[in-house]
């Protein structure tokens, strides 16, 4: 796992890096400011669905350089049925790793933001998703050039089989100062090898 977490770090730093003169990307989308309510508790749960699929693609439209691979976003739901589905489309050549990171902060960023709809709901953290997800089964999809990569559907109270524990901007927030670690030992080490090549050419 440490390898592959590896791998992902030094992919996503490489993708950030390209990613910097980048256009913005398809799904960043302007939002209005949220409705903020605590209903009775015995009232119904009615999330805007407009309204967090704005939300939660305006999260990840200002921070986008952590997820430069995500061509376009979905999030949409029914009150009635009860269900929340999160649609993504992706670049090819993705480490699954990546999409497994993605997902879980696309996860945690609906239950968040469901929150600010509905104070009711309880908060995603490091160890659980959010309340959200007892109240409305999750479907989250993943897709490339036409492949389907995800399709879960999570039942209310269900576990969801993704790490709540992961962070894009953490990951991205290392593999910055693993990039600047290397670059500080790399200028420190580039006089001591010269003073070492001027050593050996003055002994021959």
């Amino acid at each position: 796992m440490k390898s592959m977490k590896s791998v992902m770090i030094l992919g996503v730093a490489a993708l950030a890096a390209l990613s910097v003169t980048a256009c913005k990307p398809t799904y960043e989308a302007p939002v209005d400011d949220p409705v903020m309510t605590t209903a009775p508790a015995d009232a119904p749960y009615e999330m805007d669905f407009d309204q967090l699929n704005d939300d939660v693609i305006d999260g990840f439209s200002k921070t986008h350089v952590v997820f430069p691979f995500v061509k376009s976003m979905d999030i949409s739901g029914d009150n009635d049925a009860k269900t929340i589905t999160a649609t993504i489309d992706i670049q090819p050549n993705v480490d699954d790793y990546a999409v497994q990171v993605l997902l879980s902060d696309v996860t945690k960023k609906i239950d968040d933001n469901a929150y600010i709809q509905d104070f009711r709901i309880k908060k995603a953290d490091d160890t659980q998703f959010g309340s959200v997800y007892d109240i409305y089964s999750y479907t989250y999809k993943v897709t490339c050039n036409g492949e389907t990569l995800y399709d879960e559907t999570i039942q209310p109270g269900e576990d969801i089989p993704l790490d709540p524990s992961v962070d894009g901007n953490k990951i991205m927030e290392a593999a910055t100062a693993e990039a600047s670690e290397a670059a500080n030992e790399n200028s420190e080490s580039a006089p001591a090898s010269a003073e070492a090549s001027e050593a050996e050419s003055a002994a021959n």
